[in-house]
Formats: C-alpha cells, sequence, structure tokens
C-alpha cells in the first residue's frame, strides 16, 4: 500500500474535501456517460480484491489489490455508504508507480471518522483507464462498459462489499434548531455574528442574506470539525462600507456534513434542498425569519425604485390575443417578480408570468391590469400596478357566408351572413363589407352587393364583412367566389347599361333593339342592323368572344353558324362565321357557362331529339362538344332565363325548368326530361313566342317573357328563378316580328 497512495478523506482542510467532493461529481459524469474511446471487446481488469479487513475501523485503511491485462493509467472505485459516495483512485506516476502505466497495483484510502459511517460500504462500480486512453467500467451487477465487452473476470464487484466501525458518528442530519444575532444593529467596520444551534455535528455552514433592495447578497459562513453530538457555532461576517442601512432576510441556510458528502439547504418558506438521504432526526428546525439582521450605515441609505414611465399593458384588443408587460422607463433596469394580473380588480388564477393569454369565456367586457413588484440593487423594492387595458373584446361571430348573385361579368354579386352573434350580449352590430380582387381591395366596392367587370375576369373574388359591437368587439370574416367568373351573359344588355334587352328582327330583315329602363319598361327602340331575313334562328350568347360585350349569334339557311360581335354600345364590331353544319339542329339555346369554366357555352337539340353541349372557348369558337341526354322529342320550345339553366315547353303547354350541375352536365333530374323537369308554369301552349331577356327590371332576379299571337308581350318578373313575383303586358304590336330574343 506504501508505493500507491490513496486520496485520503479527512476532516483537517476544507480545501481538500471541496477539491474530492468536485472530482467525485466529475468521475460519477464520466461513469454515467463515459466519453474516452472504447477499448477491444475482451475485459482489462482481469482481478479485483478487497484486501483491507473485512469491518474497516474509522481512521485505518481501505484497500483493493488489482491485476491488468494492459497497461492502464487510472483505477477508481466507487463506494457508498448511507452517507453518499465515496470514491477511492490509483494513478500512474504516484506514490512511485511508473508514469507509463502498470498492470498491478493497490487502490488505497483511508475511513474518516468525520464522513465515513457506521454499515455497510458497497462497491458501486470499477473503472479502469489505458495508458492509451480507453475506459471500461464494471458495474455492481455485472454490466459492463462498453457493451460487448465480455463478462469481468473477477465477477461481480458487489463481492467485494465491506463494513466500517463508527458507532460515535451519528446517521443524523444537522438541524438548525435556533439562530441568535450577536446584537441587534451592526455598522460598517463590524463583525456581523449570528449564533446557530444544531442537533448534530457539521463542518460548513453558510446564511445567504438579502439587504433591503432583496437583490444584493450578503453571507455569514462558519467552517469546523466538531467532535460529534449538538453543537453550537457562530457564523460571521464583515460589515463594510459597501453594505446599505436596513434590514438583512435570511433566506437560506446551508449545512454541509459527512465531510462535504451531504448537504442541506433550509429555506425561507419553510422547504428544503437536500443532497442526501441521511434522516432529519426529531430536532425541531428554527424559522429563518429569527436570524435577519439590521445594518446602520447612514452613509448609504437605499432610496425608494420609481419609474420617470409607468409600466403598461400592451397587446392587441383583439379576442384571444398575448398581453405583454411593457416595463416603462426605470433610472436602472429592474428585475420583476410577484407579478400578478387582474380582471376587474380580481386576481386571476395562475396569471403570474409577463405574459397574459386573454380567453373568450372570462375576460369580455372587463378590464386587465397586473401589478408586480419591481426591484435592483442599491434601491427599495416598488410595488407598480398597470392602468387598466380595455375592455377586453367580446366575442363576435358571423357565420353562413356566402356569395350568391350572378357570377358572371357584369352580374351582381351578393354577399349572403347571418346575423352576427356577440357573448356577452348587448348592443347592435354594424357591418362594413370590402370586395377583393387577388387580394386587393376593389376601389369602390365596399357595399354587400358588387356588380362584377371585365377586369375581374380570371381573377380570384373574395368578399369580407366585418361585423362590429364597440372599439374591440369585431371580427372580419371573408369568402372567395367558388369557381370562375363567367363571361358577361346576354341578361346584362346589348348597350352597356347593365339591363335586359330584347332583339327583334321585322318582316324587312330588319334587326331592332328595344332596351329596357332597368324598371320595367322601356327606352327608344334602335335599328341595330338589316339584311338579317338570311337567317333561320337568331339568340344572343352574351359574351361569346370574351371581350365583355354581348354578341349575337345567326344561322343561314345552308347551316353555317356566325357570330355578331358587339360593341357594348348597342351596336357591331365585326362579324364572322364561327360553324357549319348546324341545319340538321332543331333548336339552340345559350345557357351562358354551363361547364363551370367561366365562358359561354351552346346547348343544342339534334334531329333524333339529342341535347348536345357545344363548350365555349372565350375567344369565339368552340371546344369539343359532347352528348348531354336524350329523350327530348315532347318539347317544342327552349329558352335560357339565367345562366347554367334552361326552360322547356312541352307539346302539353307546361313550362319547366332544367338546372346545370355546374361541371357541364344536367342535374338527375334532366336525364329523363319529361318525367323530372321542376315545374315553372302551365298554359304557355297560349304563346307564340316564348323568351328570356335577363333581369329586366334590376331586382336581382331574371324574368321570362311570353308573346300571345295578338301580339301582347308579357312579362313574367322572377319566373326565372321559378319565383313569380307579379306579371304584366308591356307591350303591344310584337306580332309584326318573326323572331324575338
Amino acid at each position: 500500500m506504501g508505493s500507491h497512495p490513496a486520496l485520503r478523506f479527512r476532516a483537517a482542510s476544507t480545501a481538500v474535501r471541496a477539491l474530492l467532493l468536485t472530482l467525485a461529481f466529475v468521475l460519477a459524469a464520466v461513469v454515467v456517460t463515459p466519453v474516452s474511446p472504447a477499448v477491444a471487446a475482451t475485459p482489462v481488469l482481469a482481478t479485483f480484491v478487497q484486501t483491507s479487513a473485512a469491518t474497516v475501523d474509522v481512521g485505518a485503511p481501505v484497500s483493493f489489490n488489482f491485476t491488468t491485462s494492459v497497461a492502464v493509467k487510472r483505477v477508481e472505485v466507487g463506494l457508498h455508504s448511507v452517507a453518499g459516495k465515496h470514491t477511492l483512485a490509483w494513478t500512474a506516476g504516484a506514490g512511485g508507480a511508473a508514469a507509463a502505466g502498470a498492470s498491478a497495483g493497490t487502490v488505497a484510502g483511508v475511513a474518516s471518522p468525520s464522513s465515513w459511517p457506521n454499515g455497510a460500504i458497497e462497491v458501486s462500480y470499477v473503472q479502469v483507464v489505458t495508458t492509451a486512453g480507453a475506459s471500461q467500467v464494471y458495474y455492481r451487477g455485472g454490466g459492463v462498459y462498453p457493451p460487448g465487452t465480455g463478462a469481468a473476470p473477477f465477477g461481480d464487484p458487489a463481492a467485494q462489499d465491506f463494513k466500517v466501525r463508527n458507532p460515535s458518528l451519528p446517521y443524523a442530519a444537522p438541524v438548525p434548531t435556533s439562530f441568535l444575532p450577536a446584537k441587534a444593529t451592526f455598522a460598517p467596520g463590524q463583525t456581523a455574528g449570528v449564533q446557530v444551534k444544531l442537533s448534530q455535528l457539521a463542518q460548513a455552514v453558510r446564511m445567504v442574506y438579502r439587504d433591503a433592495s432583496e437583490v444584493t447578497p450578503f453571507e455569514l459562513t462558519w467552517a469546523g470539525n466538531p467532535a460529534p453530538g449538538p453543537q453550537t457555532i457562530t457564523a460571521t461576517g464583515a460589515i463594510t462600507a459597501a453594505q446599505a442601512s436596513g434590514k438583512y432576510t435570511l433566506e437560506r441556510v446551508e449545512i454541509s456534513y459527512f465531510d462535504g458528502l451531504a448537504k442541506d439547504s433550509y429555506l425561507r418558506d419553510g422547504t428544503m434542498e437536500r443532497t442526501s438521504p441521511v434522516p432529519l432526526g426529531t430536532a425541531v428546525r428554527a424559522g429563518l425569519a429569527t436570524g435577519d439582521i439590521t445594518v446602520s450605515n447612514p452613509a448609504k441609505v437605499l432610496q425608494k425604485l420609481s419609474p420617470s414611465v409607468a409600466p403598461r399593458v400592451a397587446g392587441d384588443l383583439v379576442p384571444n390575443t398575448i398581453l405583454t408587460i411593457q416595463p416603462g422607463t426605470w433610472p436602472v433596469e429592474p428585475s420583476f417578480s410577484e407579478i400578478q394580473w387582474y380582471r376587474n380588480g380580481t386576481p386571476i388564477d395562475y396569471a403570474t408570468k409577463d405574459t397574459y393569454q386573454s380567453n373568450m369565456y372570462d375576460d369580455p367586457a372587463n378590464m386587465i391590469w397586473v401589478k408586480m413588484t419591481a426591484r435592483a440593487a442599491g434601491y427599495l423594492p416598488t410595488s407598480v400596478s398597470t392602468l387598466a387595458f380595455g375592455p377586453m373584446p367580446r366575442r363576435v361571430w358571423v357565420s353562413n357566408l356566402r356569395i350568391t348573385g350572378d357570377a358572371s361579368v357584369g352580374g351582381v354579386l351578393h354577399l349572403e351572413h347571418g346575423a352576427a352573434g356577440v357573448d356577452p350580449e348587448g348592443g347592435q352590430a354594424s357591418y362594413t363589407y370590402v370586395w377583393k380582387r387577388n387580394g386587393t381591395p376593389i376601389p369602390g366596392a365596399t357595399s354587400r352587393d358588387y356588380r362584377t367587370t371585365l377586369a375581374d375576369k380570371g381573377n380570384i373574388i373574395t368578399a369580407g364583412v366585418t361585423a362590429r359591437f364597440d372599439a374591440g368587439s369585431a371580427i372580419t370574416e371573408v369568402v372567395d367566389l367558388v369557381g370562375p367568373l363567367a363571361n358577361k351573359t346576354r341578361g346584362k344588355g346589348f348597350n352597356a347599361d347593365g339591363t335586359g334587352d330584347i332583339f327583334a328582327r321585322d318582316t324587312g330583315g330588319n334587326l331592332w333593339l328595344y332596351p329596357s329602363n332597368g324598371s320595367g319598361g322601356w327606352l327608344p327602340s334602335q335599328k341595330i342592323g338589316q339584311g338579317w331575313n338570311g337567317f333561320n334562328s337568331l339568340f344572343s350568347p352574351g359574351d361569346f368572344d370574351g371581350d365583355g360585350n354581348v354578341d349575337v349569334m345567326a344561322r343561314d339557311g345552308a347551316g353555317r353558324l356566325f357570330l355578331y360581335q358587339g360593341n357594348g354600345q348597342g351596336g357591331w364590331l365585326r362579324s364572322f362565321q364561327i360553324g357549319q353544319g348546324w341545319g340538321s339542329v332543331k333548336d339552340i339555346v345559350a345557357p351562358g357557362d354551363f361547364n363551370g369554366d367561366g365562358t359561354a357555352d351552346l346547348i343544342a337539340r339534334d334531329a333524333s331529339n339529342t341535347m348536345v353541349m357545344y363548350p365555349g372557348n372565350g375567344r369565339g369558337g368552340f371546344l369539343t362538344p359532347y352528348t348531354l341526354s336524350g329523350g327530348w322529342g315532347d318539347f317544342n320550345a327552349f329558352i335560357s332565363p339565367s345562366s347554367r339553366s334552361i326552360f322547356a315547353r312541352d307539346n302539353s303547354g307546361n313550362l319547366r325548368s332544367y338546372s346545370g350541375s355546374g361541371n357541364g352536365y344536367f342535374h338527375e333530374n334532366a336525364w329523363t326530361p319529361n318525367v323530372f323537369g321542376a315545374y315553372a308554369g302551365y298554359g304557355w301552349e297560349g304563346f307564340s313566342r316564348i323568351g328570356a331577356p335577363g333581369d329586366f327590371d334590376s331586382d336581382g332576379v331574371p324574368e321570362v317573357y311570353g308573346i300571345h299571337p295578338d301580339g301582347r308581350l308579357t312579362m313574367f318578373y322572377g319566373l326565372g328563378h321559378i319565383a313569380l313575383k307579379r306579371q304584366a303586358t308591356i307591350g303591344w304590336g310584337w306580332n309584326s316580328f318573326n323572331s324575338v330574343f
């Protein structure tokens, strides 16, 4: 043993004890998470034997002999008693050992009377470090690190357990049973002292105070190595000119014992922090307040900490927001504690942080503020409260948003929504609206209705409503227009005033425009063309070429189909042929955008009474046609009062509605048209012609008209949506025309 001196655990030197404690923690970290390079998968430690007595008296040596298969530079033994962890180590180059390492040696130490309690000592682990820096750890229970190394040749380290005989060292923690300051008040130049009574021996006491600022620390300490048993010690510290006048509050007392292996910390609030399982015994601990001291130093009197700009609550007056504390302006930067948020003067449960998440159940219509204590070194603490913030917004909601109306160029869109609600209830909501194109507000579009323009074509249209009950209680909801905006329908009129017009061709081949006045009546008629008697079918598809103006189509006797481009002012741009072979088609109807792609389409009934879809390409031409359904032979007239629907009059005079699905086909009820068409009216066999001008009276609902054989034109208002409002004869002499559309 003489050639392999061990670390000794003695109470003679506080510095040595601190060094050993630090070393123990470091080595413990190494054992838990080894960082040394792994060795080859063969055990290095060949033998390991406890060579001291089976029961060691305090002050006597504790030793373990070892041999290794390769040269090692360190062997450490981890021991565990009821007091905690002990470590012994052998190191190459110490006590005559070869500095380069060795393959045999003795790990030795001394059982200190002040830190090795009476009872069993367990061997927890053995760690070896080779001269190459590789590490192996042999654990109690037989485990070996690194994994895969193989079993320890010497067996389980637990076989080397032993006992210590130390009956004079009590197995109980020292409890402070009283604190007694040496005097009522201390002054600079004096030594402050507080007498502490302990229930058992300890080696160190540290008393941590805060001065009147409650920030700046001050300490009294004691260290020694008394005999076992109850004791009275005095912790001291120098009072200097740096100590401010006022009360010094004892916040923490740290007591170290078992040569630093164990430490208990007693806190002012009555709680404890412990590093050892040593029992406290039955001694009654003293309250830390009895250890408070006072310092008198007229040269350093703390002043109240006051802000030049008071703290405030910051945040948005919106539901479910995060409120924060803006600290204000202070002579020095303070710390804030004892934070408490209030709602109308009542503390909010668990709201003690520097932020507060408002909620929509408790906070609406209430005022919120926060109270806290500001502290800074050199100043007295100050309790401050912010001004009230709020009232917090109430929860507001608006539901059932959707855009309805005519989703075509020139059409009027309408934002539908339910009535706004608010919680807690109270007050009436005001509404504001905004329409946007691709996320940018449309100038002037701030009402619930919006008339689209050609600029909206191909863009994303959204409508938003803001419902507001008071300054903070509001919500904005937004909804998108579903599907692309369709080209302008024929119901927008031929002369750019946005109202439905009627075209008529007289027997002389002249084409006339009868514009509506937007109120259900007429403006003066205009002759807009001549030579139109060469066509056997005339109709308006709406804007078929995508230029924003309503157009007209005509089929001649040779079956050619022509497009007459409107100029938007009641006149023409040019005409050109867009199809041929249309002579076998019985009827052509223009349903607007029937397939939902934003362009005007045509539907034709062919000679076999099959409905065929002719999708427009938006540039004056067609995409590939396809069949919709058959069995349409029982009908003698077709019109389209609104986009994506047609009306058909059967041979019995019944008027039926067939709506499109929006994807280029009829709804299911149109696959067997004679049975399932929605009923729109009866007695229509009495009209020589029927038609659909669009919205003739500007109420947002399309109309249907019928011309009697005697020339009377009767308008059925609202029938385009199968919701007849009224009917009226608004013209005579219409039997002189051979085409009205």
